[in-house]
């Protein structure tokens, strides 16, 4: 427990510089990120005995968040079409593994689970360069105020969930994929993120309270389907943790696995809706 609080106050610390910070500093630790995860889906898929093609699809997962760091948003779909022509053309090169299919699947999945999504944190924290009154904190970009909303809702969601399905859970909620998870405890997640994501809409940045009502639910549905996804995942692979990064909290999909929903579908509400 000491080793998991520690590292969870490193890790907010540093979050919070590095969102604040924005920019290359914020981009450049993305795609860090990205890379880890990339390299540990690689590791999971070794471990039953798949490659994972780390010329095509880890070049892909690179530059899906090297682009979009210098506005090149546009570019993802062209990069994602190279990406899975250059993986079977790759795959097409280890033919006499007889692998072929389950690998190529799996190392395109690689790109869109890990390069796709992981790219869309850095395309939400510049999604605009309006600003945002911040009551009691001045002004903030508008990218990095949904950041923020993100994340807050994504811990909230996780800390009702907690704390509710350990005191009140009696009725498992997916027991094949996630056996701890209690119907009690998603129920208390998600008003849990909803509430939190409401009252710093609407209090703290004044915001439209429909939309902002609209996004809370968003965030409190897709970030718990997130964790259960990477859950599944790593049940399908015979592992506990992706990874051992975050000491007391294991590895980078371990650790981001519901905002990696979160954050996307944030994007697109905001980018289609918001502004």
């Amino acid at each position: 427990m000491l080793k998991r609080t520690f590292t969870a106050i490193v890790g907010i610390t540093a979050a919070f510089f590095l969102i604040r910070s924005g920019g290359l500093i914020f981009a450049s630790t993305v795609l860090v990120l990205a890379l880890i995860g990339w390299y540990e889906f690689r590791v999971m898929m070794l471990s039953k005995g798949y490659k994972v093609y780390y010329l095509t699809s880890g070049t892909a997962v690179a530059l899906l968040n090297i682009l979009p760091a210098f506005g090149y948003k546009d570019t993802l779909v062209p990069i994602l079409t190279a990406a899975i022509i250059s993986i079977m053309l790759e795959g097409l090169y280890y033919h006499k593994r007889g692998n072929w299919a389950p690998e190529v699947a799996l190392s395109s999945f690689s790109v869109l689970y890990i390069g796709l999504l992981f790219s869309h944190f850095i395309m939400l924290r510049e999604v605009s360069s309006s600003m945002v009154k911040v009551i009691g904190m001045g002004s903030m970009s508008l990218g990095e105020v949904f950041l923020w909303l993100v994340l807050f809702g994504t811990w909230a969601s996780d800390t009702f969930a907690y704390i509710f399905g350990c005191a009140f859970g009696k009725r498992p909620l997916c027991q094949a994929v996630s056996p701890k998870k209690s119907i009690e405890g998603a129920i208390a997640g998600f008003l849990g993120c909803v509430l939190v994501v409401m009252y710093l809409g609407t209090s703290i940045l004044a915001f439209d309270i429909l939309k902002t009502l609209i996004l809370s639910i968003l965030i409190a549905i897709f970030a718990p389907l997130g964790d259960l996804v990477e859950s599944l995942l790593k049940r399908s692979f015979g592992v506990k943790d992706s990874g051992n990064v975050f000491p007391g909290h294991g590895g980078v999909l371990d650790r981001f696995d519901s905002v990696l929903f979160a954050i996307p579908i944030t994007y697109y509400f905001i980018f289609y809706v918001f502004l």
